[in-house]
């Protein structure tokens, strides 16, 4: 499920991404911007921030299994 969710959600950014028009005026974008981003990113950036979305989706997993059991 935790996989299904991280595809979904570079799917989703890389397509909102695509479809803003090519000479739209941004501000530079910010580092936490960068880091997550899938087109104009930094490609090594890039695959940081997903095994960033990874490993904290499996740790709030254990830490809601290991309440579950607690309580």
């Amino acid at each position: 499920m935790w996989i299904a969710l991280i595809f979904l959600t570079i799917l989703a950014m890389i397509y909102f991404r695509l479809k803003r028009p090519v000479d739209e005026k941004i501000e530079p974008p910010s580092n936490l911007t960068m880091f997550f981003h899938p087109v104009q990113g930094e490609g090594d950036l890039f695959i940081g921030g997903l095994l960033l979305i990874f490993f904290f989706s499996q740790l709030f997993l254990e830490l809601f299994q290991a309440l579950k059991e607690l309580f």
